[in-house]
């Protein structure tokens, strides 16, 4: 079990680095305090994309070290 808890972790750990071009350690995410998918608890399947393209169908893309929280 705790493996696969401090699995998940690591992978959490790789996602806030690669969108904030920084270096993350296990106590960083750990402590963090972002929502990494707010009002998920609502979504249902009836609900519009959480994320929505622009005016020309293009999707947001991370853009590393540009902002704290890229999302």
């Amino acid at each position: 079990m705790k493996r696969g808890v401090e699995g998940s972790l690591v992978t959490s750990m790789g996602r806030m680095a690669a969108h904030t071009g920084q270096e993350i350690s296990f106590n960083d995410m750990l402590n963090c305090k972002h929502e990494f998918a707010p009002g998920l608890d609502k979504l249902t399947d009836d609900s519009p994309a959480p994320l929505k393209a622009d005016k020309n169908g293009k999707y947001p893309v991370p853009n590393p070290g540009t902002k704290p929280q890229e999302y």
